[in-house]
Parts: structure tokens; sequence; C-alpha cells
């Protein structure tokens, strides 16, 4: 019986899944509160053993590190394409970067205490802002959302290019320029939210199988660890800025 993938019920000569087979939003909630709560854990883990980890086998941990992080880029860029590889791949990614997110907190707090627990809650209120516009009917127009991330590419380029100029000719970047990139940078991950809330409606509606519940997840959690990776440089910055 061959499957169809996020098109079940397309017609492709088979019977169609049974709704007991289908992607849910409950489905979907359920799987990305699991890969997150894995992630926090791993990283909570990695942030409470690291000193002690650094000072018996640094040369393993980083070593482990880097698998960690490769492993991790691998299963995102598999788990997204394959749902049928979607929960494996799913918690390798969140195993992994749960042991990547401990080590950048843990540097970021020794600059600015507290960093990871302002992070965490900065990106649930940027989560929880965007699904309530995007339920009230706000970034549904995908073709203009394109245009607005690309013209976000254009202008954080230009701002880029910018800084390298000016460092080059005054031997030093300017620092409201780098935050306005770095702040580019985070805007353009609360965008993509609107693009994962998309696709969780369109795999429901489709009536697709559960399986994609776990991609659709997975996509939720690489845009949230992204944001929370943005903000926490933006904390750095800030500590450094004023330090």
């Amino acid at each position: 019986m061959r499957d169809s993938g996020y098109y079940s019920y397309i017609n492709t000569n088979e019977a169609y899944l049974d709704q007991a087979d289908c992607a849910t939003y409950k489905g979907i909630a359920i799987k990305s509160i699991i890969l997150l709560a894995v992630t926090i854990a791993v990283s909570v883990g990695t942030m409470f053993y690291l000193p002690s980890i650094l000072e018996n086998n640094p040369s393993g941990f980083y070593t482990l590190l880097a698998l960690s992080v490769i492993a991790g880029f691998v299963c995102a860029f598999v788990g997204r394409i394959s749902d049928r590889a979607a929960m494996v791949c799913s918690f390798i990614y969140s195993l992994s970067e749960g042991l990547f997110l401990g080590v950048i907190t843990a540097i970021v707090n020794s600059f600015f205490p507290s960093a990871g627990t302002l992070a965490v809650t900065a990106t649930l209120v940027a989560f929880t802002i965007m699904l309530v516009l995007y339920s009230l009917g706000f970034f549904r127009k995908i073709g203009l959302l394109y245009i607005v991330l690309l013209g976000l590419l254009f202008a954080t380029i230009g701002l880029v290019g910018f800084d390298l100029i000016y460092g080059l000719i005054h031997g030093e970047s300017v620092t409201p320029i780098y935050f306005l990139i770095q702040g580019a940078f985070l805007i353009y991950g609360i965008i993509t939210l609107a693009f994962n809330f998309n696709e969780a409606e369109a795999v429901v509606k489709l009536g697709t199988r559960k399986n994609a519940e776990w991609s659709v997840a997975l996509g939720i959690e690489i845009s949230l660890i992204y944001i929370y990776i943005y903000i926490l440089r933006i904390f750095l910055l800030f500590s450094k800025n004023n330090s």
C-alpha cells in the first residue's frame, strides 16, 4: 500500500486513513511538549554537571559536543523531510540540542546571571504572542510572509556589510548596528513560527498520518531553539557592552 506522505487523503488508489490514524492538534502539542521537556532536562543536567565533566574528561566532552551538534543538524534535516524517521530524529535532535544548549547557557550565565531563565521566558512569550496572533488571523498569508522574510534578509545583509566596512575603516564595529543585526535574526526566527503553525494546520486539515505530528513538532522545536539562542546572544551582547 503506497503512502502519500503529507497528503494522505489524496487519491492514490488505496483506502483513506481512519480518523484515529490522522494527525491532530492535540497530538502535535503533546509531541512538542515531550521534545521540549527532553531538551530542557538534558540542558539542565549538562549545566549542573558541566564543571565536573570538564574537570575529569574535557577532551571527551568536547568530542561528544561536536558529535552532538553534527547529529542534531543531520536529524533536523532528515526529520523534517521524512515523517517515517521523524520520531527517532526528533528525540536525537532534542538530546543533542539539550547538550549544546546546556553548554552555551552556562557560558552566557557566567556573564549575565539568570540569562537562561530570562531567555526561556522570553521565548515562551514570543511563542504565545505569535500563536494568539495566528489564531486571530494574522500571519496567514504565507506568500506575504516570504516577501517580509526576504526583505528582512536583504536588510540584514546590508547591515552586516555596513558593519564590516565601518570596522575595516575605523578598526571597530558599531555596537548599535550589531544589536540590530542580532535583532533582525531574532525577528526572522519569531516569524518562522507562523510557518510552523501553518504547517500544523495543513497536516491536520489534510488528514495526514500521525507520524507527521513528529515532523511538525520537530519544526516547532527548531524554531523555538533558534529564538532562544538569539535571545541569549542579545543578553550576552548587553552584558559585554555594560562591562
